[in-house]
């Protein structure tokens, strides 16, 4: 089978491509892929790392308000698309897989043009710009949850949608256990682990409140694993050792099935995907949805686990030093509150949105290939 797979910027759109990449792999062991992204983004390097051939289109975010430089981002569209075509051609996918960011919009539409078969998969619960325009002609539109929009449905029709939750790694399904990350880190297995993140890009709110914070704890308190985002690590790296608890910071972190394998509560942004990873792995959370997500999806994401009793919300502009220990000394000082938001948190989990997904992309391609 050839397939293209597109979409990137985030951790939250990479990741889980990863996951369905792997499940296509598992199954057809002469898989071809192609991934198309971004040049310089995060995408390029998790690509170059697993060996994935890269191709690249030149696009860039359209911006929100009428500019000279949005006659600069439409040319590179423009040059984007001719670009997609001239990929489509020479390598003649089957499918091609969308997992948002606006960097998958030429591709996509592309294909769409040449009658290629599309499937998009949406983390959030509203429909992203660039897949709200690609829905109309995908064959499949896979969802992390149920939308909260209504949409026509003569344009929208209902059979296209297909819930299966946000694709997480295997490593999530079997991660090691908390005694074998632990002695990996340098960290005791028998104290409270406090994993401290903010998504691939980091989150500027969390990582001041937690270098807040710091100073206000007792000697060996509970021990933090901390990642900052490459923006910020320079300014905190120094802090592990002035810390009074065990604190290992790092500006990213690939393996996040052993850190999160290795903590017991989590305080975290709420992306589709950091939700999904998650629930599998039955973690309490404090959740910090990140404020200018578009339609605030982040908050809608968060509010789904603390319904349940799976996480508590602080909002961004709630955070800070004295907001967040006492919240989350309480829940660490709370053993049968700890169980219960774990076990909430699996209730909500989607295991084998990979496998669903990949089952319906073959599904779609050998339907294709047999007209």
């Amino acid at each position: 089978m050839k397939v293209i797979i597109t979409g990137g910027g985030t951790g939250g759109h990479i990741f889980p491509a990863l996951s369905i990449l792997e499940e296509l792999q598992r199954r057809d062991h002469l898989l071809l892929v192609q991934w198309v992204g971004k040049k310089g983004n995060l995408e390029e390097k998790i690509c170059q790392q697993r060996g994935i051939p890269f191709r690249s289109v030149p696009i860039r975010g359209w911006p929100r308000k009428m500019s000279i430089s949005q006659g600069i981002t439409a040319s590179l569209l423009a040059f984007s698309i001719v670009r997609s075509f001239q990929i489509l051609l020479r390598f003649q996918p089957q499918i091609v897989i969308g997992v948002g960011g606006y960097v998958s919009f030429p591709i996509l539409w592309s294909a769409q043009m040449l009658n290629i078969p599309t499937v998009l998969h949406e983390q959030n619960s509203r429909l992203g710009m660039a897949n709200r325009i690609l829905a109309k002609k995908a064959q499949k539109v896979f969802l992390s949850f149920p939308l909260v929009e209504n949409l026509p449905a003569e344009i929208y029709p209902s059979e296209k949608f297909l819930i299966t939750g946000n694709p997480v790694r295997h490593a999530f399904l079997s991660p090691p256990p908390k005694e074998e990350v632990c002695a990996r880190l340098g960290l005791n297995p028998e104290r409270k682990t406090i994993l401290v993140m903010g998504g691939s890009q980091g989150a500027h709110t969390i990582n001041l409140a937690i270098s807040d914070m710091l100073s206000k704890l007792e000697s060996d308190e509970f021990q933090i694993i901390w990642i900052t985002g490459h923006n910020d690590y320079e300014k905190y790296k120094n802090l592990a050792s002035q810390s009074k608890v065990s604190l290992k910071i790092y500006p990213f972190y690939e393996d996040m099935a052993d850190l999160m394998s290795a903590s017991d509560l989590l305080v975290a942004r709420s992306g589709a995907s950091t939700l999904a990873e998650i629930t599998v792995l039955g973690k309490p959370s404090i959740l910090i949805p990140f404020p200018f997500a578009t339609d605030n999806h982040q908050e809608y994401n968060a509010r789904s686990l603390e319904n349940t009793g799976a996480a508590e919300v602080l909002l961004d502009k709630d955070c800070s030093a004295d907001t967040l220990l006492p919240r989350i000394r309480k829940i660490l000082a709370d053993p049968i509150r700890l169980d219960n938001m774990s076990t909430s948190a699996k209730k909500l989990a989607r295991p084998l949105a990979s496998e669903t997904i990949a089952e319906e992309i073959i599904k779609l391609v050998f339907s294709f290939s047999n007209r």
